[in-house]
């Protein structure tokens, strides 16, 4: 894993020592604020990937803070873990409906405290990699269709689908789809002879194109990745792809 960037809010001088010097040797870049207000200006000037908050920060308080970035559409998606010296039930269930992603109490055990960073991170890289990609069905049967989009959606990919090549160039200008996924065999036409027009064209020739097919002896894997596919399927699809 990349190292993360982590912004450590408090403003108790020995907490914060600890707290960076535990995640700077775990190798993450560690910034540092002891303020709400500093760390607002800290969070407008870097993307963070993380943040450690303190409850009980002068100022603006560590929950209102949360609230903010949570409300913002550009920092909802920051992982933040409250660092309190409250361990009731009750404080706990105000941090995470505050919006905190975790939470952890003082005094600070730094075992625990590497765990739940390592955690957290390691769960948002899977979130990233999963975001929302959007896909170009390219297939001239509707079973072929209603499977590729509900395989798709099922990832949270937006599916949006063209039944012939005439549609689909049409689309693909339009839409302009990060992915392509392009049935071999068109009624009206050759995949091979799409893929083809695609990857001379300026406009398209960088957008990914998977090939799928039922006739591998036709469309064979070498003649696909040397014609610019990047990805190659033979039908039916595994649903678990």
């Amino acid at each position: 894993m990349n190292p993360a960037r982590i912004l450590v809010v408090d403003d108790n001088a020995t907490n914060l020592k600890l707290i960076s010097k535990v995640l700077a040797h775990e190798g993450h870049i560690i910034l540092e604020a002891t303020t709400g207000e500093q760390a607002q200006q800290m969070i407008q000037a870097y993307r963070l990937d993380l943040i450690l908050m303190d409850v009980g920060l002068p100022g603006i308080d560590g929950l209102s803070l949360t609230r903010q970035l949570k409300a913002d559409s550009k920092t909802k998606d920051v992982v933040i873990i409250i660092v309190t010296a409250f361990a009731m039930a009750a404080d706990v269930q105000k941090a995470f409906e505050a919006g905190c992603d975790g939470c952890i109490t003082k005094p600070i055990d730094v075992d625990a405290l590497s765990e739940l960073v390592l955690k957290h991170l390691m769960r948002a890289s899977q979130e990233e990699r999963k975001s929302d990609l959007n896909v170009l069905l390219i297939d001239d049967t509707q079973s072929g269709l209603k499977l590729a989009q509900y395989v798709l959606r099922s990832s949270r990919h937006t599916a949006n689908a063209a039944k012939v090549a005439e549609e689909t160039l049409k689309s693909i200008k339009q839409s302009k789809p990060q992915v392509i996924l392009l049935d071999l065999v068109m009624s009206d036409g050759d995949g091979l002879s799409l893929v083809r027009l695609l990857k001379s064209d300026p406009e398209t020739r960088d957008i990914p194109i998977i090939a799928t097919t039922s006739h591998p002896e036709r469309f064979p894997r070498s003649m696909m990745m040397a014609a610019g596919c990047e990805g190659y399927l033979i039908k039916p699809l595994d649903s678990n792809i």
